[in-house]
């Protein structure tokens, strides 16, 4: 393989995922998340990009958006599963002091990007 290949796979990947001062995954896409999610049955990391973004401005607080999710389920279709996702954002002030402001939701998503186009 020639050496501007093997540089330009390891842009790649280093685009949407890295390892930050902490050891934890650093996620810049949702997909990648959830990806990660499939395949490992599990992850957690820390959210930066457009989504931190939004939790910033709403809870008005700089510190990491973490985000973690795991397969609460197989589906039927190859490589689609559905996930339990929590996105937690600390040091929120609220009106009885600080405290941590979490979103947990769930979804079915497939490997490919795509919601499954069946339902269970």
């Amino acid at each position: 393989m020639k050496p501007i290949a093997i540089i330009l796979i390891l842009l790649a990947h280093s685009t949407f995922a890295r390892e930050s001062t902490f050891g934890q995954i650093v996620y810049t896409r949702q997909h990648h998340v959830l990806a990660d999610a499939i395949r490992n049955m599990s992850t957690s990391g820390i959210m930066e990009g457009e989504v931190d973004e939004t939790f910033t401005r709403q809870f008005r607080s700089t510190e990491p958006l973490l985000v973690s999710a795991r397969v609460i389920k197989s589906l039927k279709r190859p490589g689609c599963k559905r996930l339990e996702i929590v996105f937690t954002k600390t040091n929120v002030e609220t009106p009885r002091g600080r405290t941590n402001a979490s979103l947990t939701t769930e979804l079915n998503y497939c490997l490919d990007g795509s919601p499954p186009i069946f339902i269970e």
